[in-house]
């Protein structure tokens, strides 16, 4: 793609997360996504099918940021165990969803699709990585453990988050799930 075409899509595609943001997911058209980056609708169309197209780039755009900086903070950080270690792993997602609320409703329009089962392991990896390279699990534990504790900490999230305002007691006990599981894993 060339850079002008590139810079028109970085335009749509941030228009768009304003607009979400600010509206909702609902309420946001291709025709409000095209004044807002203030480029002709045809222009939106000429890369982007529909509004959902531009909602898939969109959030596989955020989920790109987000494992990028899990990837980050996974390789400078070390857990003392496991309570420290969901800790460190929340934290950087928890910091994108604070500051986005409405990724959260449209991570979640999009659960069943390719796009976030693709970031769903990326997440158990991550996480696997963290928890076995702290060492607070054995070296022999399966990985499908890790997308077990993905799938919990998800269900937390869609459960505590897609209500605004955000429900801290369902987190606080999704921590506390997701924690016995992993800690049963380590026998």
């Amino acid at each position: 793609m060339q850079s002008r075409s590139r810079e028109r899509v970085e335009r749509i595609l941030d228009a768009t997360r304003e607009l979400v943001d600010e509206h909702g997911m609902d309420a946001v058209t291709t025709r409000g996504i095209a004044e807002r980056a203030a480029v002709p609708i045809a222009t939106l169309y000429q890369f982007f099918a529909n509004r959902e197209a531009v909602f898939r780039q969109l959030l596989d755009r955020d989920m790109e940021q987000i494992d990028r900086r899990v990837a980050a903070e996974i390789e400078t950080l070390r857990a003392d165990d496991i309570a420290h270690a969901i800790t460190v792993f929340a934290t950087v997602h928890r910091t994108h969803f604070l500051r986005h609320l409405e990724f959260v409703a449209l991570y979640f329009a999009f659960g069943d699709s390719k796009l976030v089962r693709t970031h769903q392991r990326r997440c158990a990896q991550s996480f696997g990585h963290l928890l076995l390279t702290s060492g607070v699990m054995p070296a022999h534990t399966d990985p499908r453990v890790f997308g077990v504790a993905i799938a919990i900490a998800e269900g937390t999230i869609e459960h505590a988050y897609r209500d605004i305002p955000r429900n801290e007691w369902v987190v606080s006990q999704g921590r506390l799930v997701l924690q016995l599981y992993l800690e049963s894993q380590c026998g």
